[in-house]
């Protein structure tokens, strides 16, 4: 049987002659005949490596795959950004780590999820170059996870330690096994040869792989990605409603929350699962819990379903309790999907209010734990925090407390986290009148962008022309308040509709803001011939005299004959402002 480090060679060995004929076409095109010399250029921490002249194919076959990477990544403003796309970036960059390695591997052999994962990045980038290339990886990627596959199924047949009859097939369901551990080596969870290293309490050690059945499993209800939609659920049905489901409607629920929240990276994960496998092992805890992995969890189950074939997922078990370790848990959740090369792409309100939970609610993490975490300054989780704040404050003024999903609905981070300066600057008084409008512009949905909103009312603040829009918005939001004082919301759609019933009142609001802006700019116009009187006055008296000696006498008529013209333009200017 072939080594994992083999594979991986094979695979550099079809991309290499790929990769290097495409930078000699691409220089080429650009450069012409003098396209090797551009490539010398860029490579001059590297040209003892290459050859000072020769012909084409010689010149092409000379690039090892770590200098047309770096051709590449150097020269992609100029040229390669045109002929590849955003993601060949990182795909390049990846490869030249996967280079790296392999070359520096000495006799060890690659780990198994590592050799895949080379291929697999290998394969996507060759399919931007030369479709067929891509296939022949693509078969190495295959081969070699077939070969796994049979060793692992084949381990099978060897002494079961615990029997099957503990747990019957019929009777199991999803989410409802106390401790994974004794089902291990039957037919719903056994051993692979994978491995991943895990940090939890502080110690970092390394894990055996298991594939575990999907009906083993069952979402975690923590996970801060779908914190608005837990709100949602549980204001429509019911603080307890979701724990009361039985284990089959429980997943179907938050699968459908974890797929709304983002329908189109769920299906490329999908897709790229459904053809090569799931890349990254999940961690789990030893009842089911999947602390990391919620995702490609979703993705298993809805390839299960449209392909009618059994799923595995392959993850870490953690003996751990979610009750007993609940804060050492968390860390690990967040250290994995923050920490970790690939970031999660959080709703930023659903992020600020797990963080909000975490830090502030259930008092489960310090800033300091939560930032260390995430690999966040202090000061970043703060402003998260206070960002969260503000919703769940807005949140109060529309009288849906904790319905953090009409928060999500109105898209309300940017517009308060871009308040945060602004509010820093001002004593509680302001701080109200501010918040006010902001929650009155919101709830009547007189804002067309949050952000432009908030940055032209930092304009009226610096130019000191706030308070008259202040006024104005004062007057304004006693008209809201009175009509807002009867009605009893139960949902977003209720508010919905009171905003429509105030149209006139959100016209108001937007006028209002547009008087001011008319007002700012009235006011710059005025101040303008000063400060460009001043701009003028700073760059004249930037010059230095002593350069006047070393001019030609062309050059002094020339400069005299601009000195008379901005002399002449400054007497009119005079005669002007005295009335003459």
């Amino acid at each position: 049987m072939q080594e994992n480090y083999e594979y991986a060679q094979k695979g550099l060995r079809i991309l290499h002659p790929l990769l290097a004929g495409f930078v000699g076409m691409e220089m080429n095109n650009a450069y012409k005949a003098k396209w090797w010399d551009e490539v010398l250029y860029i490579l001059n921490d590297h040209a003892e490596e290459l050859p000072s002249y020769g012909d084409y194919a010689e010149l092409v076959d000379s690039l090892d795959i770590a200098n047309c990477i770096r051709v590449i990544l150097r020269e992609w403003k100029d040229i390669f950004k045109y002929e590849l796309d955003k993601d060949a970036q990182t795909l390049l960059n990846e490869l030249m780590g996967i280079r790296n390695t392999i070359a520096h591997i000495g006799q060890q052999d690659l780990p198994q999820p590592d050799a895949e994962r080379y291929l697999d990045t290998m394969a996507r980038l060759c399919e931007k170059l030369d479709h067929e290339g891509a296939q022949q990886i693509r078969a190495l990627y295959n081969e070699i996870r077939h070969a796994e596959k049979a060793e692992a199924d084949s381990s099978l047949s060897g002494p079961i330690p615990i029997e099957e009859t503990l747990v019957d097939d019929t009777d199991m369901r999803e989410g409802a096994v106390e401790d994974l551990m004794t089902l291990i080596r039957t037919k719903k969870i056994y051993k692979t040869k994978y491995t991943r290293k895990v940090t939890f309490d502080g110690k970092t050690e390394i894990y055996p792989v298991y594939r575990v059945r999907l009906d083993a499993l069952y979402y975690n209800d923590q996970n801060d990605r779908i914190a608005t939609w837990i709100s949602r659920y549980r204001a429509e049905k019911g603080a307890g409603a979701l724990s009361s489901l039985k284990s089959q409607e429980y997943n179907d629920v938050i699968e459908n929350f974890i797929y709304e929240s983002n329908p189109d990276s769920i299906k490329k994960t999908q897709k790229n699962i459904a053809l090569v496998g799931q890349q990254q092992p999940g961690v789990i805890l030893a009842d089911g819990r999947i602390v990391d992995g919620n995702r490609r969890y979703t993705c298993l189950r809805r390839i299960q379903r449209e392909s009618g074939e059994k799923q595995f997922f392959e993850t870490v078990i953690m003996n751990a309790d979610m009750n007993k370790d609940r804060k050492q848990i968390k860390l690990l959740e967040l250290s994995i999907q923050h920490g970790e090369e690939e970031k999660v792409d959080y709703d930023m309100i659903d992020y600020a209010i797990g963080t909000y939970r975490d830090v502030v609610v259930t008092k489960l993490l310090t800033v300091q734990e939560y930032a260390a975490s995430t690999n966040e300054t202090v000061a970043d989780v703060n402003k998260r925090i206070e960002t969260a704040m503000l919703i769940s404050e807005f949140l109060e003024y529309v009288k849906l407390p904790g319905q953090y999903h009409a928060a999500r609905d109105y898209q309300v981070y940017s517009l308060f986290f871009e308040m945060l300066p602004l509010l820093s600057k001002m004593n509680g008084a302001e701080k109200d009148r501010l918040k006010k409008i902001a929650f009155n512009n919101v709830l009547l949905k007189a804002v067309p962008d949050q952000r432009i909103f908030i940055r032209d009312i930092k304009k009226l603040v610096k130019n000191g022309l706030s308070e008259d829009f202040f006024s104005e918005q004062d007057n304004i939001n006693k008209q809201i308040t009175e009509k807002f004082s009867g009605v009893t919301p139960s949902s977003k759609a209720d508010l919905d509709k009171f905003a429509v019933d105030c149209g006139e009142i959100a016209d108001d609001i937007r006028c209002s803001m547009e008087r001011a802006l008319i007002r700012t700019r009235t006011q710059q116009l005025v101040n303008r011939p000063s400060e460009n009187l001043l701009k003028c006055k700073t760059l004249l008296t930037d010059i230095d005299p002593r350069l006047f000696s070393k001019l030609e006498e062309e050059e002094k008529k020339s400069l005299i004959a601009e000195l008379e013209e901005l002399s002449r333009i400054a007497d009119s200017f005079r005669k002007i402002l005295s009335g003459n």
